[in-house]
């Protein structure tokens, strides 16, 4: 499992290479589904609104203000442990905020959703399907036949762009082969690229709604109840849950033990009304008194 300070690292984009390579690198990872507010909207017109956390440094404090409701996506929590509080992120850490936000997806354990560098959040198909206890959202029964659906869409794809698919039918090496097909970085390759990424994001959004019922249990029901569930083997719980949102408007700041001498006698924290904490156990329990279940 990858230390907390990997996975709430938000300021910095979580790859390192565009959309244009990642979504055609399927030799390091799986089909990949986009999390997109525009698309989720259009399927699911009112999504559920909550009140979700969020760990950061006081320059993230800063940068969510900026954020504050728009479509870009960070990943929060409802459920965490002091130790994973007290581990914060790859800076000082230090500062729990308290969000109102438009729920995209919940899990009780990390799903690795993670942000291109135009904000967009996305997800792996092997994350929906696979099961809770790998890390996954446990959506293979449900959704069962999406990835053939998938599969379809981007032949439709391949055939239209290759110039010649000698991989096929295998639609992976065949996928693969058509973001090298393209991958000179020449302008008219450059336009060509986007027009299929666009193509790709336009048919998964096709795809995502002829699965829209199955589409929302998996990416939502986790919110109903929150409760994470032990590991049959070891009995432990995962140290936190992720919930993606957007649209967020901070409620208040919570301060860690490290920090809250700094603020002791000030008003606010860039406008905010906030909390001074002598042991991180207090915020948890402040945390787990707020948290509510949602109706879908």
């Amino acid at each position: 499992m990858k230390s907390f300070r990997g996975y709430l690292q938000e300021r910095a984009p979580a790859w390192t290479e565009s959309l244009s390579t990642a979504l055609f690198d399927l030799t390091r990872t799986h089909y990949m589904i986009p999390l997109s507010p525009s698309i989720l909207k259009r399927i699911w017109p009112k999504l559920p609104r909550t009140t979700v956390f969020h760990l950061t440094d006081r320059v993230g404090v800063q940068h969510l203000k900026k954020m504050q409701g728009g479509k870009r996506s960070i990943s929060a929590f409802w459920n965490i442990t002091a130790r994973a509080i007290d581990d914060g992120i790859r800076t000082d850490g230090g500062y729990v905020v308290e969000l109102e936000g438009d729920i995209l997806a919940a899990n009780p354990d990390d799903i690795m959703s993670q942000p291109d560098k135009t904000g967009r959040r996305w997800l792996t198909l092997s994350t929906l399907l696979d099961p809770v206890d790998k890390h996954g959202m446990g959506g293979g029964v449900k959704l069962k036949r999406m990835e053939s659906d998938i599969e379809e869409m981007m032949i439709e794809i391949i055939m239209q762009y290759a110039d010649d698919p000698i991989h096929m039918p295998n639609v992976k090496n065949s996928w693969i082969a058509l973001g090298k097909e393209y991958g000179s970085r020449s302008p008219e390759d450059n336009k060509i690229k986007g027009q299929i990424i666009g193509d790709y994001i336009d048919g998964m959004e096709g795809v995502m709604k002829k699965h829209s019922k199955q589409l929302k249990s998996v990416l939502l029901d986790y919110s109903k109840k929150k409760i994470q569930e032990p590991d049959e083997d070891s009995g432990d719980t995962p140290e936190w849950d992720e919930v993606v949102v957007n649209n967020f408007k901070i409620q208040r700041m919570h301060v860690t033990p490290e920090f809250s001498l700094d603020f002791e006698g000030d008003k606010d924290i860039y406008g905010f009304p906030f909390e001074l904490y002598h042991e991180t156990e207090e915020m948890v329990d402040y945390i787990n008194r707020k948290v509510q279940p949602v109706k879908i």
